[in-house]
């Protein structure tokens, strides 16, 4: 299988090639596809091939019994012993797609496995939103309505905020008795007011976005956000399993692990949860709260193989949203909660402790986040541009796999540094990430730029 699947990879070209791993219904057992263009992943070709490679789990399925949906059309392609291939006729239109595969196990039950992938056109200016990913309100521990800390935020000069108050407050329970609101003569619990609020913002102003989510504490990550989810857990799930049998009922959900400098956040790699882990807090902290750097977990989690994205958090617990300066940036084709989301889960993401920075960071052409497909001694170009008038950049440095700092650049204090350079592929190195260290201390954690050797 594995020469057939090299060979497959190189006569295709194909690009943005991701694992996804999926758990069979009602078993503990999972198979592996390789999607292209990968689940999270991103292309300017309107026409690209789509490929799914039955990596691992053939023995389970009928395979012969595939059907392929794209954006749920049935669509006729090829098929060979492992893979199923699709030739777009016309163009696809800009935006997310999504595929599915569904396929009879030897049981005869019809298993879907669904993947999502965004035509973007490269050609256009993307804008820079900054905002807090993190915060708190009355709704749990903190003070405030959501409502107050949106537009605190706004006034602030911020782009968006995530209200993620503690589950356990936000759901119906006996211990919980505060568990409603009332607006309009009618009762609302907590949850769906905090998405009711969020909904008014977002048709309020046009120069802001609000995103909800929840907090919740697990034994085996410690804190998490789970952001823009329709549903909220009841219970605190007591396992993995459980977890993400949760997330599956979800559509368009994003995953943050929260202050991983209090306990140990790395776990054993998964394929089914990279592809809901989106978010890692690498800074964490506001006016009134501690402010602590989380750097080097940040770089441990990506060692691990996780494919996730730097991003800094206010965790506010009082009516301070947007006083402090550390923030995170998204680089997203517009303002819009669609393209907010998108961005995120594409990790063109950046952890910054200024609220003036831009940085672009692409390799070979593509934004940080990004899955290239690179041998050994093949040669990647990074592009790095780091902007900020109020904090001028002393230097830059690109850091990869353990944590090492392999290049350096002095940038002499100025407002505007610009770096290109050639980077030769070592088999040591799986991830690039880029460190702006300003003249004042502050710092800047890029999202990584990861590197798969497919040969």
């Amino acid at each position: 299988m594995k020469d057939k699947y090299y060979e497959i990879i190189k006569e295709l070209k194909l690009e943005a090639l991701r694992c996804s791993e999926y758990r069979l219904s009602n078993t503990n057992v999972s198979v592996r596809f390789y999607f292209s263009p990968g689940n999270l992943t991103a292309t300017s070709n309107r026409q690209p091939v789509i490929c799914a490679f039955l990596k691992e789990g053939k023995e389970l399925l009928d395979f012969s019994s595939a059907q392929l949906l794209i954006d749920d059309e049935e669509v006729n392609f090829n098929l060979d012993a492992n893979s199923l291939t699709y030739y777009p006729k016309t163009p696809l239109s800009y935006g997310t797609h999504t595929g599915k595969i569904k396929i009879n196990t030897l049981n005869q039950v019809v298993e879907e496995f669904n993947w999502s992938f965004i035509v973007e056109d490269e050609l256009k200016n993307y804008c820079f939103s900054y905002g807090i990913p993190h915060s708190h309100t009355s709704y749990s521990d903190g003070v405030g309505t959501p409502t107050e800390a949106y537009e605190k935020a706004r006034q602030n000069g911020l782009n968006f905020l995530v209200v993620t108050d503690h589950q356990g407050k936000l759901v119906s329970t006996k211990i919980n008795h505060d568990k409603s609101i009332f607006i309009s003569g009618s009762s609302h619990p907590k949850w769906e007011m905090l998405k009711l609020e969020a909904s008014h913002i977002n048709s309020k102003h046009k120069n802001f976005i609000a995103l909800s989510g929840f907090e919740l504490s697990t034994r085996f990550w410690g804190h998490i956000n789970i952001i823009n989810s329709q549903g909220i857990i009841e219970k605190r799930p007591a396992s993995l399993d459980e977890l993400y049998d949760w997330l599956c009922t979800e559509e368009n959900l994003l995953l943050s692990i929260n202050h991983p400098y209090r306990s140990p956040k790395t776990l054993p790699f998964s394929h089914n949860f990279d592809n809901f882990v989106n978010l890692y807090e690498v800074g964490n902290g506001s006016t009134t709260r501690e402010y602590n750097r989380a750097e080097q977990n940040y770089y441990e989690t990506l060692d691990s193989g996780w494919h996730i994205a730097a991003i800094n958090g206010q965790d506010n617990h009082i009516d301070d949203w947007g006083d402090s300066s550390n923030v995170t940036a998204v680089i997203s084709r517009e303002l819009s909660v669609e393209a907010l989301i998108a961005a995120i889960k594409l990790r063109r993401i950046y952890s910054t402790e200024s609220k003036s920075l831009k940085l672009v960071v692409k390799g070979n052409n593509q934004w940080m986040g990004s899955i290239i497909n690179l041998s050994k001694n093949d040669i990647l170009h990074l592009h790095i541009l780091a902007e900020d008038k109020n904090s001028p950049i002393d230097k830059i440095q690109i850091v990869s796999n353990g944590g090492k700092i392999i290049k350096e650049k002095l940038c002499g204090n100025l407002e505007n540094c610009e770096w290109n350079l050639e980077l030769s592929i070592d088999s040591s190195y799986s991830w690039y990430v880029a460190k702006v260290i300003h003249s004042d201390e502050k710092i800047a954690i890029s999202s990584a730029i990861f590197v798969q050797d497919l040969q």
